[in-house]
């Protein structure tokens, strides 16, 4: 049998090709995907469009994001690689809805304006669309053979399980021992922290215990060079960075790299659906977090992205245990009355959140993230911390709505109308926040590279 290389298109992304054999691959929610193909020239691309079109035509850097700008990039690349436009064939996907459904959803109605942005382009343009399949209230997954040319939508949670193997839900000593073997954030990166938190430091202090950590140092560096941080100028040496990036880049650069080598150690049979899926989840949601706290003022920028890279550390240590359960968790991921954390109570008896605030006291981080990240499905159950709890439950359910396809989530979407309330937004700030979601930030190779 010969196998195909299964090639994921992230969110404001595209791929296009010409005689090549993978399948392009989209996960998506109320994103849209396009496949468009030529059979007579092998020639075929999928774009993986956010929004219909940007919020600010100012402030538009990725033009791909946007069903207005980003079909006819597609159709110009085919067309630069020797595709001929009325040999183009057209299939699109996605387009849910958000989540609780209200007329503000229906009237916002992201995923269907960016449906019909791009079946007025496709029209246009003489491509002729033959398999479309939006709306809806699911996740689904478009894939696009570049082989044949032939494409299939499936429901995101397909279960491709043929039989249940015995499950036996682990114990709390089992759950402590698996905590126990965990390789840690280091201690200088969570020494660091503590310091950056504290506001009581000075950078040399800081930098001094950075290197300390010779491997956290290089990996430290090798992040600051990537992308995620916009790296324009090579970067050598930690002094260096803090010059160049500044304080409070380089400190969140050093919690990221140290919160990647954490993350690493999920396999991609469990929670993890992607190499480094766990990760990529974790720097989208610190990301967007960091903009929602910017724009709301509700919170610290700072610690509403230490929050967002931490709040699904207990998905580390459970994913073992998620990957002998998973013919379960998928097929009841699909049936739309499963809630996620309900769900992991009822397989694992422990829920990530609660596993991940064990580890978090363990570690001795605040009280404020401790809360955060137990209830951070449930952010209207927080005591002192509900701004940054709705902060991190809003950028959580934003990237799994926007950016499926990294780990396995389903998150609740009963809190979705109060976070935006309580933040101080409305429905009409959504495209906004969306587009703070960070594509060049995720699905990165540099950032890959430092998990090897």
């Amino acid at each position: 049998m010969n196998y195909q290389k299964i090639e994921h298109i992230a969110a404001g992304q595209f791929k296009a090709g010409k005689a090549q054999t993978d399948i392009f691959q989209a996960y998506l929610g109320t994103c849209l995907g396009v496949a468009l193909y030529d059979k007579s020239k092998k020639i075929g691309g999928l774009i993986h469009i956010l929004l219909p079109e940007p919020p600010s035509i100012t402030s538009v850097v990725f033009l791909e994001k946007y069903a207005s700008t980003g079909v006819p990039m597609l159709i110009k690349e085919l067309k630069d690689l020797g595709a001929r436009t009325e040999n183009l064939r057209a299939s699109i996907a996605g387009g849910a809805l958000v989540g609780p459904v209200s007329r503000q959803d229906m009237n916002l109605d992201i995923g269907g304006r960016s449906t019909d942005i791009a079946v007025s382009i496709l029209d246009a343009c003489g491509v002729k669309t033959i398999k479309s399949e939006t709306g809806g209230f699911f996740t689904c997954t478009l894939e696009l053979d570049m082989a044949t040319g032939k494409t299939r939508i499936n429901p995101a949670w397909e279960d491709t399980f043929e039989s249940e193997k015995h499950f036996i839900a682990p114990s709390l000593d089992d759950i402590l021992n698996t905590i126990d073997q965990l390789k840690p954030i280091p201690q200088t990166a969570l020494k660091i922290f503590r310091m950056f938190q504290s506001a009581r430091h000075h950078i040399t202090d800081i930098t001094a215990e950075l290197a300390k950590d010779q491997v956290l140092s290089g990996k430290t560096l090798k992040l600051c060079n990537s992308a995620l941080f916009a790296g324009m100028v090579k970067i050598n040496i930690v002094n260096d960075a803090v010059l160049i990036m500044g304080e409070d880049m380089l400190i969140k650069s050093v919690i990221t790299a140290a919160v990647n080598t954490y993350y690493n150690q999920a396999e991609t049979s469990g929670y993890s659906l992607c190499k480094g899926g766990l990760f990529f989840h974790a720097v989208g949601v610190a990301s967007t977090a960091e903009k929602i706290a910017e724009k709301s003022g509700k919170s610290s920028v700072k610690l509403a992205y230490t929050a967002g890279l931490l709040h699904d550390i207990g998905k580390v240590i459970l994913d073992q245990y998620v990957a002998d359960a998973s013919p379960l968790f998928f097929r009841k991921l699909s049936q739309k009355n499963e809630n996620f954390t309900q769900l992991e109570k009822k397989l694992l008896g422990i829920t990530h959140s609660e596993a991940g605030t064990i580890l978090a006291k363990k570690w001795r981080f605040s009280d404020e993230l401790c809360e955060v990240i137990q209830l951070h499905h449930t952010p209207e159950k927080a005591k002192k911390n509900k701004d940054l709890a709705y902060i991190i439950y809003l950028a959580d359910l934003l990237m799994e709505k926007f950016n499926a396809g990294f780990d396995l989530e389903k998150m609740q979407t009963k809190s979705f109308e109060n976070a935006l309330e309580h933040l101080g937004f409305t429905m009409a700030d959504l495209p906004e926040l969306v587009d703070a979601i960070p594509i060049n930030a995720i699905n990165n190779d540099d950032i890959l590279n430092t998990q090897r």
